[in-house]
């Protein structure tokens, strides 16, 4: 008989004193690739199975000192994995008395002596084969044992979190509960119309306010909106898109809508508008909150249409004021101006005609034609301080005046750069750009200690850019001196026109003021470009 190969490599212990019987053992089992160890007494055998517990004990009944039964008892009664080595006895005992003993003692088979090797291998082979099924039994046995706890313990943490989770979608629902009560308790006292809607949009709740505003019977807002109850000045299908819109982006905004009131007046409200979030934090629909802001739409209508009769007020102001300037300059000029240039002319005829015949008629009509030359140039300069006469020869030969004017008096250097359209500024227009230029020189005559400016006008198309520059101190904007009304006359001259004025500066820096104006439609000429 031969050992099976999975059976080889084992370790067995031949417990037995007396040395043939140990040889002939020993024999018969090393040829089968065994491992084996040899012990000649019972306490050796205790002490080497202690030691390193071998796979399978072949163990005497009759030895020195303690016997085969003693020392099979004591294994068994000892600690694993000594205990669980099986046990053979050898004994040439053949009494059925001595069989039950040794079984009682722990052994799990018998061989008799004199030893026969094929008994011998059947039953070692038996045994090793039933404890190798034993430990792998065993090892199965364990990893069940630990899956079953695992699988208990498992259990008992999903008890536990399914106990958890349904105690807090408890608190949690009862929190909702709670919430939700108070605030349709507080939203259905409000005066302002509250509104959810899903992600559908659809109505989902609505407060009494809403209703009452939309002229709905209890219950009747829910759902979509209906075209047929929608009576706000926004369109209902744009209304709708900006309600997509937040719950596309969560992102908050306000809607402005005007209602028919009762006669013909209008009910204005505000509608802010908030994405809801549900306990995941996904968005489930929006809240619309809406305000009543009729009282403060009418004022600022009121105060919309006051400032705009005070600026009309302010330009027919300032017409007035430049027709004025232009009468009195014409006056000046024309009735002033030419009775001081007769009065000349009479006084420079008397010197001729009674000079020789008068002493000192000569000195006299002197001094008078003096008096009448100054008379004459300060209402020269008065006239062409209150309307320049190079003004009605185009706004490009006034700036050059005006810009010759300022170097003359200043001492500041000054460029002018020119392009323009023939025929596209109106007198209006004209003295707008000029009017500008005038009290933007000034200023920088008087404050910005600067040592050179340029004025610039390009006029094409439909519109007309200015831009005066200085390099001077400069100044902050938005902390102008109180009084100080240059820089608001000019912004208001540029609204009147429908135009825009923008202030560049900083203090220690350059300043810049650029003016754009609407031009009307004229006439395309050449393009004429000059720079002084």
């Amino acid at each position: 008989m031969t050992m099976s190969p999975e059976l080889r490599d084992r370790t067995i212990l031949i417990v037995d004193d007396t040395p043939a019987n140990l040889a002939v053992a020993v024999a018969m089992l090393e040829r089968q690739g065994l491992n084996l160890a040899v012990a000649q007494s019972g306490d050796e055998a205790l002490r080497r199975v202690a030691f390193a517990p071998p796979d399978l004990i072949l163990l005497d009944v009759m030895l020195p000192g303690i016997d085969g039964f003693e020392v099979c008892r004591r294994l068994k009664a000892g600690p694993a994995p000594a205990a669980a080595v099986p046990v053979i006895f050898m004994t040439a005992l053949s009494g059925t008395v001595d069989k039950v003993a040794g079984f009682r003692a722990g052994a799990v088979d018998y061989v008799t002596k004199p030893l026969q090797a094929e008994e011998v291998l059947a039953r070692v082979t038996t045994h090793l084969r039933l404890a190798a099924m034993q430990a792998r039994l065993a090892g199965q046995n364990a990893l069940l044992l630990a899956e079953n706890r695992e699988r208990c313990a498992a259990e008992q943490a999903l008890r536990q979190y399914r106990d958890n989770l349904e105690q807090q979608v408890a608190a949690r629902t009862a929190e909702l509960r709670d919430s939700e009560a108070k605030f349709r308790s507080l939203s259905e006292n409000l005066p302002d119309p509250i509104v959810r809607y899903d992600w559908a949009l659809r109505r989902t709740y609505a407060n009494p306010a809403y209703e009452r505003a939309m002229r709905l019977r209890p219950g009747q807002a829910l759902g979509r909106i209906r075209p047929q109850e929608w009576r706000a000045d926004l369109p209902l299908a744009r209304f709708e898109a900006i309600l997509q819109s937040v719950i596309d982006s969560g992102e908050q905004t306000e809607v402005g809508l005007s209602f028919p009131a009762t006669g013909n007046r209008l009910r204005d409200v505000a509608i802010r508008m908030s994405a809801e979030r549900g306990a995941g934090g996904d968005i489930i629909g929006v809240l619309a909150i809406g305000r009543d802001v009729t009282v403060q739409k009418q004022a600022e209508r009121q105060l919309a249409a006051s400032h705009a009769q005070l600026r009309e007020l302010g330009a027919h102001q300032e017409c007035a004021r430049e027709d004025e300037r232009k009468h009195i300059a014409r006056e000046l000029h024309d009735e002033l101006g030419q009775s001081l240039t007769a009065l000349r002319m009479q006084t420079a005829l008397l010197r001729v005609r009674f000079g020789a015949d008068v002493p000192g008629l000569n000195e006299q009509v002197r001094g008078m034609t003096e008096l009448v030359d100054r008379a004459i140039g300060v209402v020269r300069n008065v006239a062409t301080t209150l309307r320049p006469a190079a003004l009605d020869l185009g706004i490009g030969s006034a700036l050059e005046w005006l810009v010759d004017e300022f170097r003359k008096h200043s001492g500041i250097d000054c460029s002018l750069t020119l392009a323009l359209e023939d025929g596209q500024l109106d007198e209006k227009q004209a003295i707008t750009v000029f009017r500008i230029v005038q009290e933007s020189l000034t200023n920088i005559a008087r404050h910005a200690d600067a040592s050179e400016t340029a004025v610039t006008l390009r006029c094409s198309g439909e519109q007309c850019e200015l831009a005066v520059d200085d390099d001077g101190g400069g100044f902050d904007p938005a902390r102008v001196r109180p009084h100080t009304f240059g820089l608001l006359g000019i912004r208001e001259r540029v609204l009147n026109l429908g135009g825009q004025v923008t202030v560049s500066s900083r203090p220690g820096g350059s300043t810049r003021i650029s003016v754009h104006l609407p031009l009307p439609p004229a006439s395309q000429t050449r393009t004429k470009e000059e720079t002084l």
